[in-house]
């Protein structure tokens, strides 16, 4: 295999076979496939591409929640199963198309996104001899539970995630919350659990102020007001319900402060009814759905920006996103976060409670100087160690 000292690039084949994950979407999976995709070219190795959702998607500035009611016909458990068999059958196809791309185009190393259940392509670097390398950014059949429901296939989430890891030549994960329950679970090696966290594209961030002070005109967001922001798609487990309740008591003291709500989700109705109940209509905007690419423009209008709660395991977008911005963040004290930040020194974490989230704007708003410098120490660290460029280039370390 070609080591990445030498002249000649590397050719990596990129392969996620998750049916639903669309490079082009503007989600999470979707940016962060064409991010690292875009990171290895830059490095000047050739990427092939293989991608089960799709490399193109016509409204790839938006994304949609539709609802079925008539699932709700079906028992979860029968319904996860036919889900689970209908895995099994996507990922026989998938190894056919992975081992046709590797006849065709004959990489040096595949890079998998991997996703619940499959082993395309574990089997096919088997039969190849390729080295396989594979991201495991979730402990995928606990989460399938959590979030979709039991099936009567469980075992065979386990029995291939251990096989994933156990096959592979290195894995790639986002957290060391995520290799210490892949270590515990899996009982393999640590040295070829390489942990990486996300990352941000500074290229993407605004240059002109023009764009910025429309908004904050269309939003009338004062200059002298504080905005207390959020963005990201809105799900129950990203607390932004805990959000309002703290900011209600706070805008009893500090009456300039505003916030800021980006983005849509199952449960924007019922945060705008919580708004309204409150009597806080005239001091929270709600945006909806924006295209990604005017993402930065709102958190430009921030002042504090907040994730109040997050997952044990995943590395979360948002506070390297915020962090680029040069915002002061206020985040949930958790290891994946811990893994990239320091509570007073690049923002304060915080426990999962309204009371927290309180404390720690009321803090921010007393002290700005304090939020100012810890703002600019967590941006100088992400642009010296959290770029798409620097996860590309230890993903191809992780390769020799």
């Amino acid at each position: 295999m070609r080591r990445t000292t030498e002249i000649t690039p590397l050719k990596i084949l990129y392969f996620s076979p998750h049916p639903h994950i669309n490079m082009a979407a503007p989600s999470g999976p979707g940016t962060h496939i064409r991010e690292v995709i875009s990171a290895l070219e830059k490095e000047g190795h050739d990427v092939i591409k293989l991608i089960a959702g799709g490399e193109k998607l016509e409204r790839a500035e938006r994304i949609t929640f539709k609802k079925h009611s008539w699932k709700k016909a079906v028992p979860s458990i029968v319904w996860e199963t036919l889900r689970d068999a209908s895995m099994i059958r996507s990922d026989l196809r998938m190894e056919k198309q992975l081992l046709k791309a590797i006849d065709q185009h004959k990489p040096d190393v595949v890079y998998e996104r991997s996703c619940y259940g499959m082993l395309a392509g574990l089997r096919a670097c088997r039969k190849t001899g390729l080295r396989y390398i594979v991201e495991m950014n979730a402990p995928y059949p606990e989460e399938k539970i959590k979030m979709q429901g039991s099936s009567l296939l469980n075992f065979l989430g386990n029995r291939n995630e251990k096989m994933q890891v156990r096959g592979a030549h290195r894995v790639i994960v986002v957290s060391s919350a995520m290799k210490n329950y892949l270590i515990s679970k899996t009982e393999a090696e640590k040295s070829k659990i390489i942990v990486i966290p996300n990352a941000v594209n500074l290229e993407n961030l605004p240059t002109e102020t023009k764009n910025i002070t429309e908004l904050r005109d269309k939003l009338q967001l004062e200059e002298a007001n504080s905005v207390i922001g959020f963005v990201g798609s809105i799900f129950p487990y990203h607390g932004v319900d805990r959000m309002i309740d703290a900011f209600a008591l706070i805008a009893r003291d500090f009456p300039r402060v505003r916030m800021l709500i980006v983005g849509d989700g199952e449960v924007l109705p019922q945060l705008k009814r919580q708004a309204n109940d409150l009597l806080l209509n005239d001091k929270i905007t709600f945006t909806g759905n924006v295209p990604h690419s005017e993402v930065y423009h709102y958190i430009a209008l921030m002042n504090i920006t907040v994730m109040a709660r997050s997952n044990w395991y995943g590395s979360p977008v948002k506070i390297f996103e915020y962090g680029a911005m040069q915002k002061v963040i206020v985040a949930p004290n958790v290891i994946p976060v811990r893994d990239v930040m320091t509570h007073g020194i690049d923002g304060l974490l915080i426990e999962d409670s309204t009371e927290a989230l309180e404390k720690a704007i009321r803090l921010i708003l007393n002290n700005p100087q304090d939020a100012s410098k810890m703002a600019q120490t967590f941006h100088e660290k992400i642009i010296a160690q959290f770029t798409w460029r620097s996860v590309a280039k230890q993903i191809l370390n992780a390769c020799e």
